[in-house]
């Protein structure tokens, strides 16, 4: 009977109930445990087909991670699960030579074709994983081997990459079988060369899908404004602003806030971090979400070198726009720095500095929702369907009750994010409401919101020209609808063709990453999770590691996948070390496999020095600059600026080809090259010494712990690994 396992991450803060139902269950509610803000669990499921849901603070919904769905009886979705045995070969090589009709049905499904510029292409070749072949392709009459990416949905996936000016050109697939051979043409399979008729590729028909270089090559730093560096004591925050009138008080000596009561207030010593895991004015197990440190732009722009002596390319802020929390995600306008992080002015002068020193910025927005302090929302609380901005919002009844009582449910009056009352989400579509308008793709299906949408672009011309950063971190985007994002890459690519767009996607992203959308997504599902998973949890198998991040491979176009945003953590999430237990040996081996892996590392700020903290709020500590004074800080951060150092002197680190190779139990190995040059990496991930052969020399480019060579034999220590450059 196999064995399934569910996963969920709730998008908010705080302890959550979540749990499981299905037919596999017989309805009845099955909780899922939590593991550093993941909660999964493992069941035991007979091979069938399966309908089910997940039930998350006492709302029904389907599973985000699973995109097979059908319609439930109350108007909703149900997640579909289909458990089959292990898939046997529906025919043999030696079927095929009798008949190769058993390979027509797939015919339109073999080949497809992504262009990555104006004149590099990928082809890509679906193949059956149960027939080993050499597969190769003439295009316009040159031979190209394929190499093998992954497999996803029962199929692998090759591919390669080629150059053409021209128009159009023929290509011819060849698979070879030991001595045979098939060619796969426009008119089908044939075991004749000169009886296949070629296929004539219209490449002037195919769109550019293009990812700027610079993220491809990239290494990114992400910060959390308010907790990185506070450089002018003057921008802290005083609460002086009209949305802090009823929140700048604590509750009597002894008392709690009440339901709906906030209370925001500054935290004057940088290093006091005791309320960010129990609130002084919250019951037991409640987190202090109001505090701010104080970190701000003159404060990064001070810390620019820091971040260039790490290694750093790309810095990626937390949101800069005005807003009421310390997070920002609830933005009271934007178009403004928030006057507490500085000026736009502020901005500018370190944007210019970062692009002196080679670093590019970009910020994250968050255009589902925004906050209750925003100035359309506060005129349609004042005027109701007055306001020329009541249809920017899904609004189901006004007034607002004044106070808000201790009972106040917010989805009685608006539609907000996740029943967070701070977080009113805007209204794209006028034919739909919220979330039925987000899987709109055709624009000519949707009555679009113009007022809105025009808002929207010109703050996106707005950070893009008049702040000069160089892309855009997207909230949330799959709350919003397709059709939207299609407009806004559009307006982005005018606008800087060289600007990087990176979704927010916490499972496959396939339908969101292409030449209408996202260059990529930031890569929790065939990365994050996985690496999680296998080095730092030990919940899954090599196994379960490697068939996880080939899916990735397999369905991610390779410049997409040269640009993805490879994270072990986020201020979303728990911090690495803190899930490795305080264990660096593990940390270690999963910050090698994410610097030598195809995407663009990503570093949340404080884990070059091993910070810890759990759930949010207590993730996002300020950042401790007495790191200099903690021996492991320091190695730790050796380590990272080594690993940075390595991936950015090899190009094959960076866009070579990547492969896993056969190796012994325990053992992870795989190869990244690019003509000329072949990177091997071994890493021992057991608790056992590992012997393997290695009968290629070759230079000795990194080697965390103990590892010898005996004549032709590799021997690594537990938790050791080496890389190897093979000529």
């Amino acid at each position: 009977m196999p064995s399934h396992r569910f996963k969920y991450q709730p998008p908010t803060a705080g302890e959550h109930q979540v749990g499981i139902a299905g037919d596999f269950t017989d309805w009845e509610i099955l909780d899922l445990e939590d593991s550093g803000g993941v909660y999964s669990l493992s069941l035991y499921i007979e091979n069938g087909r399966y309908r089910y849901k997940l039930i998350v603070d006492g709302i029904w919904m389907p599973d985000p991670a699973n995109p097979r769905t059908e319609s439930d009886p109350f108007g909703g979705l149900n997640s579909v699960l289909v458990i089959q045995p292990k898939a046997a070969p529906s025919f043999t090589w030696h079927d095929v030579w009798d008949n190769l009709s058993l390979l027509e049905e797939r015919r339109g499904h073999y080949l497809s074709l992504n262009r990555m510029s104006e004149t590099g292409y990928e082809l890509r070749f679906n193949w059956f994983p149960w027939l080993p072949a050499e597969i190769t392709a003439s295009v316009d009459g040159k031979e190209i081997s394929l190499s093998r990416l992954g497999s996803a949905d029962h199929r692998d996936v090759y591919h390669c990459l080629f150059i053409s000016g021209k128009r159009s050109v023929p290509a011819v697939i060849c698979v070879k079988d030991g001595s045979r051979s098939l060619w796969l043409g426009a008119a089908g399979f044939t075991a004749s060369k000169e009886e296949c008729q070629p296929w004539q590729v219209a490449l002037a028909e195919l769109p550019v899908f293009s990812v700027p270089e610079w993220a491809q090559s990239g290494i990114v730093y992400q910060s959390f404004p308010d907790r990185f560096c506070n450089g002018d004591p003057a921008l802290d925050p005083d609460f002086s602003e009209w949305y802090y009138d009823d929140c700048r008080t604590p509750p009597p000596a002894g008392e709690y806030l009440p339901p709906n009561k906030e209370y925001f207030h500054f935290v004057p010593d940088w290093y006091d971090v005791s309320s960010l895991k129990q609130s002084p004015w919250l019951p037991s197990g409640k987190p202090d979400w109001w505090s701010f440190y104080g970190g701000d732009l003159p404060g990064a722009r001070q810390k620019l070198p820091y971040l260039k002596d790490l290694g750093v390319t790309v810095i990626y802020f937390n949101p800069l726009w005005q807003a009421k929390s310390n997070h920002k995600y609830d933005a009271a306008d934007f178009g403004r720095i928030d006057p507490h992080f500085g000026t736009s002015d502020d901005l500018k002068a370190l944007v210019g500095e970062a692009h002196a020193l080679g670093i590019h910025v970009i910020v994250d927005v968050a255009f589902n929702h925004t906050g209750e302090t925003f100035w359309a929302f506060r005129d349609c609380v004042e005027k109701g369907q007055k306001s020329p901005y009541w249809n920017w919002y899904d609004w189901q009844k006004w007034p607002l009750p004044q106070p808000l009582p201790p009972d106040f449910d917010p989805k009685e009056y608006y539609q907000c994010w996740w029943g967070i009352k701070d977080m009113p989400d805007l209204n794209f579509d006028l034919l739909r409401t919220h979330p039925s308008e987000n899987y709109i793709k055709d624009i000519a299906k949707a009555l679009p919101n113009e007022a809105l949408v025009a808002h929207l672009l010109e703050c996106v011309r707005w950070w893009l020209l008049e702040m000069d950063i160089d892309g855009f971190r997207l909230d949330v985007p799959d709350e919003v609808p397709y059709w939207f994002w299609e407009l806004f890459r559009t307006k982005v690519k005018q606008l800087k063709p060289e600007a990087w767009i990176v979704g927010e996607i916490w499972h496959s992203a396939g339908a969101w990453i292409g030449p209408r959308y996202f260059d990529s997504v930031m890569n929790y599902a065939h990365f994050k999770d996985p690496v999680l998973d296998f080095f730092i949890l030990g919940t899954a198998t090599l196994q379960e590691f490697r068939a996880a991040i080939e899916a990735g491979l397999a369905q991610y176009p390779t410049q997409a996948m040269r640009g993805m945003m490879n994270l072990l953590g986020s201020h979303d999430t728990v911090r690495v070390l803190e899930l490795a237990k305080g264990d660096v040996s593990r940390l270690k081996l999963a910050l090698l496999f994410q610097m030598t892996f195809p995407g663009t590392p990503h570093i949340y700020y404080g884990d070059e020095i091993g910070m810890r903290g759990g759930k949010d709020p207590d993730n996002r500590r300020p950042f401790n600059w007495l790191w200099e004074s903690d021996p492991q800080a320091r190695e730790l951060r050796k380590y990272y600026q080594a690993l940075i150092r390595l991936r950015r002197a090899h190009p094959p680190l960076q866009t070579g080809e990547f492969s896993f190779l056969d190796s012994p139990d325990g053992v992870l190995s795989y190869t990244r090259q690019m003509p000329g040059s072949v990177i091997k990496v071994y890493m021992n991930c057991s608790v056992s010494v590992r012997g393997l052969e290695c009968s290629e020399e070759g230079e000795i480019l990194f080697s965390p712990g103990d590892i010898s060579f005996e004549g032709k034999n590799l021997v690594l220590q537990p938790q050791s690994a080496v890389v190897l450059c093979c000529k």
